[in-house]
């Protein structure tokens, strides 16, 4: 365990020339062997983006595959080094002004879904105000310590990614404090809605939904989107769930986080099964 540990804090803390060649030299080996993720990858961006050619398809796979490898790298530093490193990293701010005039003193419900790098905005945010947000161990107990250790930091509290988790965030919502949750994660059966994501019908969760109505939030979806010179921290607020059904809630809540990823499609995890399950109960892929 300890071993794990001091190997994750030794790629944390490489000189980021050093990172930045490792990462392409797993990039290209990810973009030319016939990998799972490889296969994942372009599975998703061809159901995402069908009126895409071969040629443009392949060139958004091969470039979301190299900034899947160097986010594995910025992931782990901002995991290992100190806060004030990772906020040094954030170089430009978009909606932050109406995130803290609208949440004050409100329970809020952050949105992060797979894009960019959300280890940097959780850091980022916890200057501000600390929140709760689920926790699903890893599968190398000593990383997961390290991981669980880093979020906490700035006074934040992880539950368990359980049914318990989820009323300890209602709490955490009624006591007007701040939670984040994940919005694109594939729920259990009975958990979720089959809605539209990038013209598919994909399992969402509900639990969104869910929390904002329980305790009146206010909702805003939330990203930390990589650029030229460090990272855009990036808030847009959600429609009040009060004056929506759960239905149309949660898909203009796909549609938020879809015009999120339109932007910079590279930038999604598009290795996870986000497609696979369909309504009728069948595969799209394996």
């Amino acid at each position: 365990m300890q071993l794990i540990q001091w190997f994750v804090r030794f790629l944390g803390w490489m000189p980021k020339c050093l990172k930045y060649l490792l990462a392409n030299i797993i990039g290209l080996y990810l973009v030319y062997l016939p990998t799972q993720c490889k296969r994942l990858t372009r599975r998703n961006i061809a159901l995402a983006y069908p009126n895409l050619c071969d040629h443009q398809r392949d060139v958004l796979a091969r470039n979301s595959l190299r900034e899947l490898c160097n986010k594995l790298f910025d992931l782990i530093t901002t995991w290992v080094r100190p806060v004030d490193y990772s906020l040094h990293q954030v170089s430009q701010i978009t909606g932050f002004d109406e995130f803290q005039l609208q949440s004050h003193d409100r329970p809020t419900l952050v949105l992060l879904p797979h894009i960019g790098n959300w280890e940097v905005f959780g850091v980022w945010l916890s200057q501000y105000r600390s929140y709760t947000a689920m926790f699903r161990p890893l599968r190398v107990p000593g990383l997961s310590d390290l991981v669980l250790q880093a979020r906490e930091r700035g006074g934040n509290r992880l539950v368990p990614a359980t049914t318990a988790g989820a009323r300890q965030l209602l709490k955490c919502l009624k006591r007007s404090d701040m939670a984040i949750v994940l919005p694109d994660q594939a729920p259990k059966d009975g958990n979720g809605l089959y809605l539209s994501f990038f013209g598919h019908d994909v399992l969402t969760p509900v639990l969104p939904y869910r929390l904002a109505i329980s305790s009146d939030a206010i909702v805003f979806i939330g990203a930390a989107l990589k650029r030229k010179h460090g990272y855009e921290v990036v808030f847009r607020r959600m429609a009040s769930a009060e004056i929506h059904e759960q239905h149309e809630w949660l898909t203009l809540m796909n549609q938020e986080i879809e015009r999120l990823v339109r932007a910079d499609p590279a930038q999604y995890q598009w290795e996870y099964r986000r497609f696979r399950n369909a309504p009728d109960g069948t595969l799209r892929y394996r």
